[in-house]
């Protein structure tokens, strides 16, 4: 049997994880009990950008066991009741968050990409014209409307303001970061909306 496309890559990088995860535990015998209820009793919802790993928990002063954290591309909110706001329920009702953080951050890849972009890369990687056919409108409405990550963040909260599942003494924060240095901006401070 033939070896899929990339698999030794895959594998070393596989290999490197395991063993990274070998030395972690080695070296990290006493990791403290960390509650998994958010002791800053805040969500977080960002972006799925590399650059934010470890930039974004040290620019906001937050650790492991402080937060929920859900990240998606380009911090985004397309659906009602779609799963990222479905995680945001979860964190409010079962793990008692007090306050959501919005948090975006300049230099996005999802403003920079079109529904076109996406379609054309998933054609030539095999994906069927009748498949791509059925996913095109929600691809539109995804990438094609999103070109500004500072108003993303502001139409996210406004979203979520308006959804009558969230409370309304929720106070829901907008930022946005610089991807290179960490600055934050202030976009919404959700303690006047309260």
């Amino acid at each position: 049997m033939p070896k899929p496309r990339g698999c030794d890559k895959m594998t070393t990088l596989l290999q490197e994880i395991l063993t990274n995860n070998h030395e972690f535990l080695a070296n990290n015998q006493l990791i403290k009990e960390v509650s998994k209820y958010p002791q800053k009793k805040f969500a977080l919802l960002t972006c799925m950008d590399t650059r934010l790993i470890e930039l974004l928990n040290k620019a906001l002063g937050i650790h492991r066991g402080d937060a929920k954290i859900l990240q998606n591309a380009g911090t985004s909110l397309i659906e009602e009741m779609g799963e990222t706001v479905k995680s945001l329920l979860l964190t409010i009702y079962i793990f008692d968050i007090k306050e959501i953080f919005i948090v975006g951050h300049y230099d996005c890849g999802v403003a920079l990409t079109s529904s076109k972009d996406m379609l054309r890369n998933m054609s030539s990687r095999g994906i069927p014209e009748q498949q791509l056919k059925l996913i095109e409108k929600d691809l539109q409405i995804w990438l094609d409307t999103y070109t500004d990550p500072v108003k993303n963040v502001l139409t996210v909260i406004k979203k979520l303001k308006a959804n009558p599942f969230i409370p309304k003494d929720i106070p829901i924060h907008g930022l946005i970061i610089d991807p290179h240095t960490g600055k934050l901006d202030l976009l919404a401070d959700g303690y006047e909306e309260v």
